[in-house]
């Protein structure tokens, strides 16, 4: 499976309750350097990545979208 990377963050916790709604959509959602990021995390070069099927893309990010509609 393929999976892309639709959101980046500096740190993990950033990107836990979005994985945790695409997941709550039924979408499955990977966390690509989220061990990296929390043992190396004084090195700026290293983001966590959301990343989600290849098939999911347009979907997920029409959900983020949406989410961050509603938060504005």
């Amino acid at each position: 499976m393929n999976f892309v990377t639709i959101k980046k963050a500096p740190v993990e916790g950033d990107l836990i309750v979005l994985k945790s709604l695409l997941e709550a959509q039924g979408i499955k959602c990977f966390l690509k350097n989220q061990y990296v990021t929390q043992i190396i995390n004084y090195m700026p070069s290293f983001s966590v990545e959301l990343q989600v099927p290849k098939d999911d893309v347009i979907r997920a990010i029409k959900i983020l979208n949406d989410l961050e509609a509603d938060s504005d």
